[in-house]
């Protein structure tokens, strides 16, 4: 072969085939071939984000967790063949249980409130009893557990453990050794049921506290130092955990209730402002006031913890009669009273002094007044009506050097009338 045969390029035939290969690479290479990786897909240009919900919307979303009164009555504790009552109090002592221990941990009370809402939330999921029941003080013990880690009030476990196991022996004096069945048995029901609880929860865990709307409120309508009506309001929302109001309405409606309450039971009036009624400035509803207030009474004539000290005397209802029995009218805007028709104004019985002033407040009709001698009889009685102020009342005390210079201005003052009658009579 030439050397030019040798270094020409080779070209293929137009009906090239390739050479035949042996059968074990004829087997490899007879496998399917996987199509090529597609491209990604071509997505539109993003889209703007949604604006920031309100306030009030966002408010509603929490709506899962608030339940009508028929479903209420039918929970899954109730389904099981629990009885409505006993269920009711089974769910008071369970966070009774929470604030016991609590109490031992010393925990504040929003965490205490936190625990007692995990705790009524939990047995709308899961009943008390049947086959699936978790028994109430298991389920407390880990709302507490819970709560103090959801509210940042954490304790260590082994502390928990010793204040469950001490409110569940019912003495608070009780050495728990830690290496005791009943630590140990504590322990784990605690930690097994985080787990479930966090699930059923469905991890929403960072709650408004009705104490915080409480503070709030009781700021707006210039109560925040009236410590009496403070301490029932307070009280108020302590005797809801043991309800199910958290699963009736929200914590705002709650703590206007606890107001309405506390001033209600005080006998205390709040004024208007601008001819709106407090729970209405407040952000409260009539009908929601008068349901929680039923609640409480609910709980009150059951008494399923046995307690002495409930307000069962003086606790007042919910009608509207009784809410408006909390209202001090005052500071009506001109319309309102306008829309009246100055009912307050007519009613009232008014003076002779005060219908003549009414009549003109010319210079003639105010120097008649002036000269009349009954308005000189009746005095500073006579000026109170006019002015709208009460009489001031005369001082029994005399200074001695007050009445020495007092007397001496009248003989002075004497004198010089008479001095003035002799000139008159001369020049008569």
């Amino acid at each position: 072969m030439s050397s030019t045969a040798v270094h020409a390029p080779h070209h293929l035939p137009t009906s090239y085939h390739p050479p035949s290969i042996s059968s074990t690479s004829r087997s490899s290479a007879s496998r399917p071939i996987p199509p090529a990786a597609p491209s990604p897909p071509t997505h539109p240009s993003p889209s703007p984000s949604p604006a920031p919900l309100p306030a009030s919307t966002m408010a509603n979303t929490n709506g899962q967790w608030l339940f009508s009164a028929s479903e209420i009555a039918n929970s899954p504790s109730v389904a099981a063949g629990l009885t409505p009552a006993e269920e009711r109090a089974r769910r008071a002592k369970g966070v009774n249980f929470i604030v016991q221990a609590g109490m031992l941990l010393k925990v504040p009370q929003v965490t205490l409130g936190s625990a007692a809402v995990f705790f009524q939330r939990f047995y709308m999921r899961v009943g008390m009893v049947g086959e699936r029941g978790v028994h109430h003080y298991n389920i407390a013990a880990t709302s507490l557990f819970l709560a103090t880690k959801a509210e940042e009030n954490c304790r260590k476990t082994k502390e928990i453990v010793i204040a469950v196991a001490k409110v569940a022996q019912k003495n608070a004096n009780l050495v728990i050794d830690e290496q005791s069945k009943e630590f140990w048995r504590w322990k784990d029901s605690i930690l097994l049921y985080e787990e479930t609880m966090l699930e059923l929860l469905t991890f929403d865990v960072v709650l408004e506290s009705p104490y915080s709307h409480l503070q709030s409120i009781l700021g707006q309508l210039g109560l925040e130092h009236d410590k009496a009506l403070r301490n029932i309001a307070w009280a108020f929302l302590n005797d809801s955990q043991m309800t199910t109001m958290c699963l009736r309405m929200g914590p705002r409606d709650v703590a206007v209730a606890a107001v309405y309450f506390a001033a209600r039971y005080n006998g205390e009036k709040i004024p208007d402002e601008g001819g709106r009624p407090w729970w209405v400035r407040a952000g409260g509803d009539e009908e929601r006031i008068a349901e929680a207030v039923a609640v409480v009474q609910e709980f009150y004539a059951e008494n399923p913890l046995g307690r002495t000290d409930l307000p069962l005397e003086g606790s007042p209802g919910g009608s509207p009669g009784e809410l408006e029995a909390t209202r001090e009218r005052g500071g009506e805007s001109p319309e309102s009273v306008k829309e009246r028709g100055g009912e307050a104004e007519e009613g009232r019985s008014r003076s002779p002094i005060e219908r003549d002033v009414a009549a003109g407040d010319d210079d003639a009709v105010l120097k008649r007044v002036a000269n009349d001698p009954a308005t000189h009889e009746r005095g500073d009685e006579a000026i109170a009506s006019i002015e709208g102020v009460p009489p001031k009342r005369k001082e029994s005390i005399v200074d001695p050097d007050t009445e020495e210079r007092d007397s001496k201005r009248i003989k002075s003052g004497d004198k010089e009338e008479g001095e003035e009658s002799e000139e008159g009579e001369v020049e008569e």
